[in-house]
């Protein structure tokens, strides 16, 4: 009996799918970790590289694509949570990075902080949201990687490691550490980090402004806006004249004398009137159905709800039913204008929608006061491509701005007053009927992402690391290859795999397509491991002298 209970236990299996229903999983589940302390995460590392199984963090799994997935061996860090310590002195917070973005805000409040950047949704774990290199908007924020200090890393080779964003230089001065600038956002292929340390600001208010302007004025304005405001969004809706500005500035900085409506936030009373568009379509669309929708049903629904009622109740791939839709949401942003004061926590984060394919891309546009509208042009030639070929583009089309990030495998590595911009679009997955999805699936990925990339060439844009799907065939592959050796340091960070994860335990097919195998360092031979307990790899020097090698 007790072999056949160790067999079964060996048979049983654990499913993982990610928050977007696009990709899943299937693992044996005694290679499924949820370790509850570090030294258990360590032993788990120690064991997994004795073993050569393969082990990749999960996070959230709110990555669109299957960046996090591995079917020999995953780790999650769900029970890693720990708020460290919130320092008022040195203005940062550290914490375990399995810590979600939803929990460190609220350890930060009563201390009058808050995190300095924010993407749209707080359930991230903050290992996560650093090793994609998430990112809010505005055009003097960076991704938030840029505001980490320091973190520790659990890697296979070299135990635990502490990386920061300088080292001696062994003259009594100090020197960038690479190794940090690459590990930032290391995707989960070098190590699984374990503590992060985050520059935080005081607390504060935005007023937050939107309004709807035609696509001429949104470019005219561009520059303006982005040197007024402090966070600027665009949500260009597809087929429609109409693009939804979303802009915030600190409360205590904001000029009411001059901008006195500023004061009257949007009043919840005017709902009805608000959605009235979007709900009259929807209880029209589903008149003569078997299951009609009411006013008050409506009227009960969240925006993002009623958006995926209203592609299910027709077809989400008809040109004319999505362009049906997509005019009623403009009129609900023109009806929606006005001004809202909440804390900056509250309003950094939106309503995302339901399940949903979604490809986000980043490109450099010149800089804050000298803007080679990168952005622009993009956006101009992409609405007038997928107008020209009837793409069924759902809306918004989301474009954000960041400054720069130090990392070197950032989509926003640049110089440290560059501007960059990210444009987002979507197609929502408002059913879990099959066949409907797979042919969501495939006009998303097909001829709307091509459309994508073909004008993206143009401009150097690269994807975000947690939208990225490989493509179905090889040559498409190579091209994306040869992409991401022009577009970031793939031998360094080849080499940095290689120091800390010899037997490449922490990637997964989609990063070894991607990038390749890990290298050793070109220059020496690899140093063997003195002491399993330092901080930092023996052999760490190699990489500071193939750095500057590199570089000369």
């Amino acid at each position: 009996e007790e072999e056949e209970e160790e067999e079964e236990e060996e048979d049983e299996t654990t499913t993982l799918l990610n928050w977007s229903g696009t990709h899943s999983v299937n693992l044996p589940t005694k290679n499924y970790h949820e370790p509850e302390t570090i030294p258990e995460l360590e032993q788990i590392i120690k064991t997994s590289f004795k073993h050569h199984t393969p082990i990749r963090p999960i996070g959230s799994a709110l990555s669109p694509n299957g960046l996090a997935f591995e079917s020999g061996g995953m780790i999650s860090l769900a029970h890693l949570d720990k708020i460290i310590e919130v320092d008022k002195h040195s203005m940062t917070v550290t914490v375990q990075a399995g810590a979600k973005i939803s929990q460190v805000i609220a350890a930060l409040r009563p201390h009058g902080l808050t995190l300095p950047n924010l993407a749209s949704i707080a359930e991230q774990q903050m290992g996560g949201f650093v090793q994609v290199s998430a990112h809010g908007s505005g055009a003097l924020i960076p991704p938030v990687d840029e505001f980490v200090t320091q973190f520790k890393m659990v890697t296979p080779y070299c135990g635990t490691v502490l990386l920061r964003p300088k080292r001696s230089d062994g003259k009594g001065g100090e020197e960038d550490d690479p190794y940090f600038h690459v590990a930032r956002v290391g995707l989960g292929c070098l190590g699984i980090l374990s503590e992060i340390t985050m520059k935080v600001i005081p607390a504060h208010r935005l007023v937050e402004h939107t309004f709807v302007l035609k696509r001429e004025e949104a470019v005219e304005r561009l520059d303006q806006l982005l040197v007024k405001h402090k966070h600027v969004r665009y949500m260009w809706i597809p087929y429609e004249d109409a693009v939804v500005v979303v802009t915030n500035d600190v409360e205590d900085n904001f000029d009411f004398e001059k901008c006195p409506e500023a004061k009257h936030k949007i009043d919840g009373s005017t709902k009805k009137r608000r959605f009235q568009p979007m709900m009259d379509l929807l209880v029209n669309l589903t008149k003569d159905t078997d299951a009609p929708y009411t006013e008050e049903q409506v009227l009960e629904m969240g925006f993002g709800e009623i958006r995926d009622a209203l592609m299910l109740a027709g077809d989400p791939l008809d040109v004319p039913h999505v362009k049906k839709c997509n005019e009623a949401e403009a009129e609900f942003w023109r009806r929606s204008e006005g001004y809202q004061i909440r804390p900056s926590d509250e309003l950094l984060q939106f309503d995302c929608g339901g399940q949903q394919w979604v490809w986000e891309v980043c490109f450099p546009t010149g800089t804050l006061f000298d803007n080679n509208h990168n952005d622009t042009t993009f956006m101009t030639e992409l609405l007038k491509s997928i107008e020209d070929h009837n793409i069924p583009a759902h809306s918004p089309i989301e474009q954000r701005w960041t400054a720069s990030s130090s990392s070197f495998m950032s989509p926003a590595n640049g110089p440290p007053d560059g501007l960059h911009s990210w444009v987002g679009v979507i197609m929502y997955l408002p059913s879990d009927e099959p066949t409907q999805r797979q042919n969501i699936t495939s006009a998303f990925r097909g001829k709307y992402c091509n459309l994508v990339k073909e004008i993206g060439k143009k401009v150097n844009a690269t994807s975000h690391w947690a939208k990225l799907e490989l493509p179905d065939n090889e040559k498409d592959r190579q091209e994306l290859k040869e992409t991401m050796k022009k577009r970031f340091p793939v031998q360094l960070f080849n080499f940095c795999r290689y120091t800390f994860d010899p037997t490449n335990i922490l990637s997964n097919d989609m990063l070894n397509e991607l990038f390749g195998d890990a290298k050793p360092n070109p220059l020496k031979n690899r140093a063997k491991r003195s002491d399993g307990k330092q901080e930092k790899c023996d052999h760490q020097e190699q990489m500071y002298n193939w750095h500057k090698h590199s570089n000369q």
